[in-house]
């Protein structure tokens, strides 16, 4: 007896499900909306609100920060374990928990709410993973991941844009987070759906870029012990890039203002629309090269060639370059290296060593060290060294950690070529 396929069924046996643009969309507007549920926030200004001397805004994003660190700690074991069946669920489940956090955070009275930021940022830290697990593992990925990416890029404007709005209609600074993840969820729900019709590897894909399976603990070792010279020096670099981006994007502000600028919300978007085209368009188009061999160590190439603009605009920027190129300079020093980690290196070594082992731990490797790095200086910033001048330390950390990141870069080439051989 033949038996009838369901709507969502029939949907998935279409062509244009397979098309790389459908998952293109599905993953940049998926993580575009989980934004809706972590920066709103962000854009109340909770004026001469004040906690143990410290200003309540500050505590709040603190709170939110310890929080999503620790969900990428955590994600090294959920989210390199989770099966393919399981990842809709596990984003579905972590949007709810946030929201629902939000909730507590307008209810509670304050300082008591702040523990529902830090509820807030634990299921949200692994949603990026999560998305990821169904973009690995195929001849576009470089792209599809590139996509997923840069979306922060733009939802970390458009979530603050939102929360203004909301808090114009006469909602309170605390009621707005909650109020605005509630206009979100409907088009997430929508992008969570075309992720559940993207196609798994076929066979030929996973004849080219092995198969991706969940993690055993076992497995995580494994791949470690033999490749840990390799992930050390990758986790480096990316740690490099993660202090430099948070400072640049938190303090977008006063590094204008030390270049002689007052900075304009268009400035904003103006110089990482060029960062962003530009950034798609190189990791985007590592999906050209089939040689996995080939295309690895020509990421690892990009990732030197992104700290030598570094030790460029260090050394010139300020006296030569125009601040506008400046910025843009920088952005692609420090996106360069962190997004080619996240988008190619990890995909294509994979695929050369055959392991048993999935993006999602190797990526979350690095972004606990990262997020743990950058929450430490925040902390000696505000607490231990308040004096310091974050836009000057900047202009001289975009030298010396692009020289060390080039010589770095040059040594994991070198280990990758004999390791590999």
């Amino acid at each position: 007896m033949i038996q009838s396929l369901s709507w969502s069924q029939k949907i998935s046996k279409t062509s244009w499900t397979s098309h790389p643009a459908w998952t293109m969309v599905a993953a940049f507007g998926c993580y575009f909306c989980v934004y809706g549920f972590r920066k709103p926030f962000t854009a109340g200004l909770y004026e001469n609100q004040f906690w143990m001397g410290i200003h309540w805004k500050s505590i709040l994003i603190s709170s939110q920060i310890a929080g999503y660190m620790l969900s990428k700690w955590m994600g090294i074991f959920f989210v390199s374990s989770i099966s393919w069946e399981k990842r809709t669920k596990a984003i579905i489940l972590s949007i709810i928990i946030a929201e629902f956090a939000l909730l507590g955070f307008g209810f509670i009275p304050k300082p008591w709410n702040l523990v529902f930021l830090v509820i807030n940022g634990l299921p949200l830290g692994m949603v990026f993973g999560y998305i990821q697990g169904f973009l690995e593992g195929k001849r576009n990925t470089e792209l599809f991941i590139a996509a997923l990416g840069s979306s922060f890029i733009l939802a970390d404007g458009v979530s603050k844009s939102m929360g203004i709005s909301v808090l114009n209609l006469g909602v309170s600074e605390n009621w707005m987070p909650f109020t605005t993840g509630l206009i979100y969820l409907l088009p997430f729900l929508g992008f969570v759906w075309m992720l559940t019709l993207i196609p798994r590897p076929s066979i030929e894909e996973t004849q080219e870029r092995s198969e991706r399976q969940p993690m055993t603990p076992k497995d995580r070792i494994q791949l470690v012990k033999e490749l840990w010279p390799g992930i050390l020096c990758i986790s480096l670099l990316y740690l490099f890039a993660a202090l430099l981006r948070g400072i640049r994007s938190d303090f977008a502000p006063e590094i204008w203002k030390y270049l002689g600028y007052v900075s304009v919300p268009s400035l904003y978007s103006q110089t990482e629309i060029w960062v962003t085209v530009g950034i798609l368009v190189i990791n985007g188009s590592l999906v050209i090269i089939k040689n996995n061999t080939n295309a690895f160590y020509l990421s690892l190439t990009i990732i030197g060639m992104g700290f030598l603009l570094l030790v460029f605009a260090g050394i010139w920027g300020i006296d030569y370059i125009h601040p506008f190129w400046l910025i843009v300079m920088t952005g692609f020093g420090i996106y360069l290296p962190y997004l080619t980690i996240t988008t190619s290196v990890f995909e294509r070594m994979i695929a050369i060593t055959k392991h048993k082992a999935n993006i999602g731990f190797l990526m979350y490797i690095v972004d606990s060290i990262g997020y743990l790095g950058y929450n430490t200086l925040l902390i000696s910033v505000g607490f231990i060294f308040p004096s310091l001048d974050l836009p000057a330390i900047f202009f001289s950390w975009i030298l010396w950690f692009g020289i060390a990141g080039i010589v770095i870069s040059l040594g994991n080439w070198i280990y990758m070529r004999r390791r590999l051989k």
